[in-house]
């Protein structure tokens, strides 16, 4: 292998420097097919739900949010950080139907929302739900 020069003034790197020092200093971003992918130990949710007024556009808070997917029912929580926002129900891929309710609107979901997962965590969906106001 010939080692190409690149001039950068006043120093003299070669191209072969550049690649060892970054397999140095970025092993992460390097992944092998013969070695195990390293997953983190967080916990995903599969749903991140936004729930506005549909006329107005403004986010809607203390909505009941549930997720179904066949079976499962699980009732989302606020997701932390993001106002009138919800997620869950955490690592689990699935068909979801979202159902949203909240005094003073028309009930309103929307199903087919498809989660799925890789070889560690759920890959989040993130919808936005809109209501109406009840008598409008």
């Amino acid at each position: 292998m010939v080692a190409r020069l690149i001039d950068v003034a006043p120093v003299r790197v070669s191209l072969g420097s550049l690649l060892l020092a970054a397999s140095i200093n970025f092993p992460a971003c390097y992944s092998s097919p013969t070695e195990p992918r390293v997953c983190t130990a967080i916990a995903v949710d599969a749903l991140v739900v936004t729930v506005v007024d549909a006329a107005t556009g403004q986010r809607i808070c203390d909505a009941m949010v549930r997720a179904v997917d066949g079976g499962f029912s699980a009732e989302l929580r606020p997701f932390p950080g993001q106002e009138c926002t919800y997620s869950g129900p955490t690592e689990r891929a699935g068909t979801y139907e979202v159902r949203v309710s909240k005094a003073g609107y028309e009930p309103a979901s929307q199903a087919g929302i498809r989660v799925t997962a890789d070889e560690c965590h759920v890959i989040p969906v993130r919808v936005t739900i809109q209501l109406r106001r009840t008598g409008s």
